[in-house]
This record gives structure tokens, sequence and C-alpha cells, in this order.
């Protein structure tokens, strides 16, 4: 007759509803969101990360790296310059000595054979083989020169830019003007069309070594650069 005072409990389903809704705003008060960050402002991969050195050039090393590279260039060159390099100072050389000894022979004045002998003297001096004497002769006072503008090179390298600063000031050359990357014994040379850059050994860890030769084998896949094997 009359309906029951007490209220019906809740069902089940009615409840289960209301637990997934308190749980549902419990997380939405402590979510976190993260914003995706700007492409250009991403820090690059490690592979990417610049190499970083300082550089205090010696003497020894750079003639190495300098009668290196010249050998190379003479061992290198087509077969008709090589015999050209050879050939022209023996003819010269040879003759030279020979008007050199018909003079002493006609008893000319003193100054002629002279002059004969160090024509000579010049001419066996540019063969090949004379190479280490001329490069320690002419590199050297040019070492000392650069070596009094830059006592110190502060390198920085990426895969874009190769730059050197120094008391002289900063130089930055990009990897697409790079042409080749030779290795020697004390380093490598970076060769631009006018110009190289030597990189000691002895300046880099196992690393970034790596690292530089990926650089160079980077530009060496987009062309126009020759690598060592």
């Amino acid at each position: 007759m009359f309906g029951s005072g007490h209220p019906q409990p809740p069902h089940r389903k009615e409840v289960a509803m209301q637990i997934v809704q308190q749980q549902r705003k419990s997380f939405a008060s402590t979510e976190l969101t993260v914003d995706m960050p700007d492409a250009s402002r991403v820090a690059p991969p490690p592979d990417d990360l610049s190499i970083r050195f300082s550089v205090a050039y010696t003497l020894g090393e750079y003639l190495s790296m300098v009668r290196e590279h010249t050998g190379f260039l003479l061992r290198h060159a087509v077969p008709e310059v090589r015999r050209r390099r050879v050939l022209v100072p023996l003819a010269l050389g040879t003759a030279a000595c020979v008007l050199a000894l018909a003079a002493l022979l006609a008893d000319a004045s003193g100054w002629m054979s002279g002059l004969l002998l160090a024509a000579a003297a010049l001419a066996f001096g540019s063969l090949p083989g004379t190479v280490g004497f001329w490069v320690v002769l002419l590199a050297t006072p040019f070492f000392l020169l650069k070596k009094r503008r830059m006592p110190v090179c502060d390198f920085t390298i990426d895969r874009t830019v190769i730059a050197r600063r120094s008391k002289a000031g900063e130089c930055r050359r990009g990897w697409d003007e790079v042409k080749g990357v030779r290795s020697y014994s004390r380093g490598y040379l970076v060769l631009f069309e006018r110009g190289a850059v030597p990189i000691p050994f002895r300046c880099l860890d196992a690393v970034q070594l790596e690292r530089l030769r990926g650089f160079a084998l980077g530009r060496s896949a987009a062309g126009g650069i020759t690598l060592p094997a």
C-alpha cells in the first residue's frame, strides 16, 4: 500500500560507471602534456656532434705532411709529365756541366764556368729525388712565419663546416669546398681548391678520428672528393 521509505541500493552497473568517471577525473588532473619541440632547435644525434680540438703545430709534422703530399703529387702525375720532370733536368744539368768543363779547358773567365756549374746544380736539384731537400729549404721559413701569426689553432668541425680560430682571426670553410682528404703518417690533410688544412692524429682521440672520417665519407658520398684507400 505504501512504498518503502528506504532508498533503493544503486545498481552494480551504476557503481562501476561512477568509479570509472572518478578515475578519469583524477588522471585528467595529473596528466602531463608534452609539446614536440621545433625541429630547428632539436639537438643533433650523436653522430652529428661537432669535433673540437686545439693544435700547436710542430715543424717536424708540418714538413712530414708537405714532403709526403709532394711525393704523392709526383707519383700520380701523368707519365709524360713524370718523364719530363726527370729528363729535362738531366739534359740541362749535363749540358751545363759539359759547357763548364769546356770553359775551364779553354781558359775562359772564371765567372762563366762558375755560372754554368751553378746552373747544373739547380738543374740536378730539381730532380724528384731531391724533394726532401727542397721541402726543408723552402717550407721551413714559411712554417716559422705562419707559426708566428698562428701559434695555436682552435678547430670546430661538423658535417657542414670546418672552422679554425687563431690569433689571426677565424677561417670557415664548408665541406662542399673540400676537394680531397689524404691520410699521411702524421695526420690528415684536408685539401681545398687553394690551400690545405693539416689535422695531426695526436690532437684527436679514437672517437673524434672516426667521426672526422664519417664527415669526410659523407662528403665523398655527395661527390667531388677523393679519400685515401
